[in-house]
Formats: C-alpha cells, structure tokens, sequence
C-alpha cells in the first residue's frame, strides 16, 4: 500500500525533481537553506549528508555536529517535504563514514576488518549498530554495502578497506546480513559499485578508469545472487570502462550495462542510482546535458548529485532538473522513462514509510 504522501502521478517537473538525491550546506534546515527550496519548489527526492565540508580547502563540516543535531535536522527536513524523503549517508565503516566519533556516534570497523573476522555474529551485531545509529537519527537510506571484490591490494578501494574479501561467497553472506540488520529498522540500502570496481587501480574523483583487462564475470557474482534472493531493492553503478560489456560508456553511462545486463539478463526490477556524475570520470569527458541524457536513457533512476567537490557548483540541483525537463520537451528522453523511475523510486519509499 502506498502511503497518503506518495502521489502514484504527478506533473513532469513532480517526478524529474523525485529522482535526485542532493548533497547540500548546512546543518539546520530554515527557508535560507539551498535544500529548503529543492524540496518546496522541485519536490526533490532525498538528501545526501555529509560530515565534511569538501568544496572548500582545507575541509570545514557540512551536515553533522551531534546525533541530536542530525536528528533534528533529518525530522525539519521531513516536515517541509510533500513526498517522503530518502535522507542517505554513505555508512560503510572504517574510513568511509559520515557518523564518526568525532561527533559522538559509535565507532564503526571498516568493511574490511569485518571480512577479516568472517564472523557472522559479528558481522550481524556491526550491522546492528550501523542501522541502529541511522534509524535513531533520522536517516533511511544508507549507500552500502560494497559488493566489489578484492582483487588487488593495490586497487584504490581495496587499499582503503573498503572490500570486505576476494572471495564471492564471504561477499554474498555478509552483504545479506547487513542488508538484513538495515532492513528490520525500515532502511533501504544501496549495494555497490555495479557491476564491479575492485580492480580499479584509479579513483573515480579523478579519472575515468578503464578495467577491461581485470575485471571478470565472477563480480555479478554476489549482485545476481542478492536479486535472486529479493534483498538487494537499490543497486549503484560504478564509473568503470568494462569493454566487454560495453566498448563505448562507462557503467553510469551504459544502456548495454544497466538496461540490457542489469535489467534484462539479471532481472532486477528494483531501484538504480548513480554514483555522483560530477567525479571526474564522468565530468571530464561529457558535458552536463550528455552526461544527463546518456544516464536516463541508460536506465539510470535516481541521480546522486552530492555537490561536494572542488568546485562547488552553484544552483546544480534546480540547473539538472531544468535539463532534464528539457531533455524530455525535446524528445530526448522519454516522459515513459521518467514515469518508469518514478514509479520505482515510490514504490520503494513506500517499503521504508
């Protein structure tokens, strides 16, 4: 059942602003603040928070102070919405996580160190905390876990301890547990980075990286089963060039990958988001209108638009939705295929109300 607050219809403009997730400044909402007027005036579908403030050198903070503070903003942000909104972090463990001690939230291990105890009691009780910590604060989307594989030490996110193992089958066991753990507070989650980044040597931020000669079937491993299973309800493309896949566009840009593998081979008819276009991997090499048409026709969803590199760029959000608009009144994108990513997108929500 779809709750009073999700509209199964609306306008154009209702439906394009549903489909960004937007990173902003500011740790309390009032009617100065840049995510007030996306959500009163473009009906924007979520936020994204950050701890950091990364447009700036050295870093400031952004988002968070205190889990009071992040609570209270999580409900004022709520309260102006007209449709529920998706509030997300990227709340993986270990160095990637926006809740830190710093503010008075738990301590949380890094993906990696879980994969290193292959404790699933263990890795239970770490899920637990993660989504006890989210649930208490507000927020209903964490973008994790990681389901790439480690395939190197030296690839950028091993290195991080972002990978929790080289080894499918650990992947695929702890990954359901700490979907599991999210999914009885009412937190979706985001697996990620389709259809598999472990190798990649470079990071995204920076340049596009192209893992044709290292990646391998075996990484759809963990995605296939996870869908085959009805856990996984939101998947995150990676910016990788996989040319067996796809010769042409990297995974964020790829009919091939996300509509012809994803959708039609793997069967998964749930959420696709983006990881942030605005990564040089993609902004380097399309402009922003092409990067906006390759995505929705690719069978992109939701449009992760953290705005939280150097350069800041101002008015990003109303700026994407315009093209869009645009895209669509010019025939270049489809009002079906708008509608399509609605659909999904409240569908969802309405697993999470």
């Amino acid at each position: 059942m779809i709750p009073s607050k999700l509209k199964k219809s609306g306008s154009l403009r209702h439906m394009v602003g549903q489909m960004i997730l937007g990173g902003f400044k500011g740790k309390i909402v009032s009617e100065k603040c840049e995510a007030y007027d996306w959500i009163r005036s473009y009906n924007i579908g979520g936020v994204l928070l950050y701890d950091l403030e990364m447009t700036q050198s050295p870093p400031g903070k952004r988002n968070v102070e205190s889990p009071e503070q992040v609570k209270q903003l999580t409900d004022d942000l709520q309260n102006i919405a007209d449709t529920p909104l998706f509030i997300a972090v990227d709340q993986e463990g270990g160095i990637v996580n926006r809740l830190t001690p710093e503010y008075g939230f738990p301590e949380f291990p890094s993906w990696h160190e879980i994969g290193k105890l292959n404790d699933t009691e263990k890795t239970e009780a770490f899920s637990l905390l993660v989504s006890d910590t989210l649930r208490t604060c507000g927020i209903n989307l964490n973008l994790a876990p990681v389901l790439d594989i480690q395939k190197n030490n030296d690839s950028i996110i091993g290195k991080e301890g972002r990978c929790i193992s080289d080894d499918t089958e650990q992947i695929l066991n702890h990954s359901r547990t700490f979907i599991e753990e999210h999914q009885k507070k009412q937190i979706a989650c985001s697996g990620k980075h389709f259809p598999g980044q472990g190798s990649a040597l470079q990071d995204a931020h920076d340049e596009l990286t192209d893992i044709s000669d290292s990646w391998h079937r075996s990484e759809l491993y963990p995605y296939e089963e996870l869908i085959r299973s009805d856990h996984l309800k939101m998947i995150m493309t990676g910016h990788v060039l996989i040319r067996s896949l796809d010769k042409n566009y990297p995974a964020t840009l790829s009919k091939k990958i996300i509509d012809g593998l994803l959708r039609k081979k793997m069967g998964f008819n749930g959420v696709i988001i983006s990881d942030d276009p605005v990564m040089k991997a993609i902004s380097d090499h399309y402009s922003w209108e092409e990067t906006l048409e390759l995505m929705l026709n690719a069978g992109i969803d939701i449009i992760c638009l953290g705005n939280n590199l150097i350069p800041y760029r101002e008015n990003l959000i109303p700026k994407s939705i315009e093209t869009i608009i645009s895209l669509v009144d010019k025939g270049r994108v489809s009002s079906d295929r708008i509608e399509e990513s609605y659909r999904r997108i409240l569908n969802m929500k309405s697993m999470i109300a």
